[in-house]
């Protein structure tokens, strides 16, 4: 019989771990005026009336999550002050909140050229970059975070998941280890580097790695996986099977973590509980063809005479 796997490792190509997050907005660090005027002046004091409110109201409908209003106040805003910084990156977060990363990139670039030393807006890009698939460009708009602000963890942890995504597995592990000597108990650093080392083969080190990643981020189910594909290779079924069910309970909508309860299950001569393991990802997937065939595996293995005798065959 195979050894049973997980999936874990063709599923965590580090696209999927949601350790980059978008910066917050910072407009609200924008001194706004409480009171304005809607009358329209040239003279500085009207301008800088007008702009408060245009700022002020764009932040507002922002948290209101009117993106098109906000849209709308803030580039008004940056035809009366048009090297702020800070409005275009403003701009550039409601896009990327909206999923329209060619806008936010184009955005926060207009923030770099008016503000070439804000960390935080290279951040920006770089997750703007990574969301399109510009892992080059990720890489060096992290670089640059990291650069201006070498206490950006997340901007390391990022650079960590677009090297390994370029397949600069090596360079990965260098980053996860630089975050790692700064902060021995970051969960996301643990368990991407957990997830590389098991992808290298290095088994003992992924699972010490990703047994802290567990412990610090207990409802990971990305680092669960991982682990339980650790505890399976290093022939811990029993472990690797409670963990899978510690997925299963996070997640019980995937079809397939079932399928690899009901390989381990098999293995170790559990047929019923294989079975109604197989059956479980049949009901949240009809046609998934691994449960299909473990079902008929079981089946084909068991005399039909005897198949009677038992209610859960």
């Amino acid at each position: 019989m195979q050894k049973p796997t997980v999936l874990a490792i063709n599923l965590l190509l580090l696209a999927g771990i949601n350790v980059i997050a978008l910066p917050r907005a910072d407009a609200e660090v924008v001194l706004v005026a409480k009171k304005s005027s809607t009358h329209v002046s040239n003279s500085p004091y009207q301008r800088r009336k007008q702009l408060d409110k245009l700022l002020e109201e764009g932040r507002r409908l922002m948290l209101a999550r009117n993106f098109s209003g906000a849209i709308a106040r803030y580039q008004k805003a940056a035809k009366l002050s048009p090297k702020n910084a800070r409005i275009y990156s403003s701009i550039g977060y409601i896009y990327a909140e909206q999923k329209k990363f060619p806008a936010a990139v184009a955005a926060y670039r207009q923030a770099i050229d008016l503000a070439p030393n804000h960390a935080d807006f290279y951040y920006a890009l770089a997750y703007c970059l990574g969301q399109l698939g510009d892992n080059a460009g990720a890489a060096g708009a992290y670089r640059q975070t990291t650069q201006l602000d070498p206490k950006n963890l997340n901007a390391y942890v990022g650079l960590g998941v677009v090297l390994f995504r370029q397949k600069d597995y090596n360079g990965a592990l260098q980053i996860y280890q630089q975050v790692l000597n700064l902060d021995p108990e970051n969960g996301s650093a643990n368990g991407l580097m957990g997830i590389l080392l098991l992808r290298e083969g290095r088994t003992e080190e992924a699972l010490a790695a990703l047994q802290k990643a567990a412990m610090q981020q207990p409802n990971n189910i990305n680092v669960l996986e991982a682990l339980a594909t650790a505890w399976i290779e290093r022939g811990n079924f029993a472990a690797g099977l409670m963990t899978l069910k510690q997925v299963a309970q996070l997640n019980p909508s995937n079809a397939k973590i079932y399928v690899q309860i009901g390989k381990i299950l098999r293995t170790r001569n559990d047929i019923n509980g294989a079975l109604e393991a197989f059956r479980q990802a049949l009901s949240i997937q009809p046609n998934l063809v691994e449960a299909q065939n473990g079902i008929r595996e079981i089946l084909l293995t068991i005399p039909e005479t005897n198949r009677g005798t038992n209610p859960h065959l």
